[in-house]
């Protein structure tokens, strides 16, 4: 009897399992995963980083993100769970998403130097020129007292 009920148990659990690793209808290709994942993931460290200066801009994020890609919630949970069933795909998918945002790091790190080098030559213009016309105010001022105390001298 125990055996009898054993196999039935077994026989439900398969039957449950059978459609879970079919692909849904709506699965999001790979490409269009790994960038709202990268999307996801950039949100989610804004967030943390000040919450309320992100609600202030974007009322919804995760909302912003979906209309964005033109998809729903439950279209991204559906591929999601069937990535994670997949683990070397998902696994290739998060590869790709630490890759695109370590470039994008990269970028806004290079654009940052490249303002940093701006705003130091500016302020190195900025101080040559008062240097310059602190120089020159000192050299006129210099001649006009020359001018006024050589009439009073001779």
């Amino acid at each position: 009897m125990r055996i009898l009920h054993f196999l039935a148990f077994l026989l439900i659990l398969q039957s449950c399992n059978k459609n879970a690793n079919e692909a849904p209808v709506d699965l999001i290709p790979e490409d269009q995963m790994v960038e709202i994942l990268s999307d996801l993931m950039i949100l989610n460290s804004a967030q943390g980083a000040n919450k309320k200066i992100l609600e202030d801009r974007l009322k919804n994020p995760l909302g912003y993100v979906f209309k964005k890609y033109n998809i729903d919630s439950t279209q991204f949970e559906n591929s999601n769970a069937y990535y994670a069933r997949n683990i070397d795909q998902y696994s290739l998918i998060y590869q790709r998403v630490k890759e695109k945002l370590d470039a994008k790091k990269q970028r806004i790190q290079k654009r940052i130097e490249i303002q940093n080098k701006v705003a130091d030559s500016l302020r190195k213009l900025k101080s040559d020129s008062l240097t310059k016309t602190r120089k020159k105010n000192r050299i006129f001022t210099q001649n006009r007292v020359k001018k006024n105390i050589e009439p009073l001298v001779e």
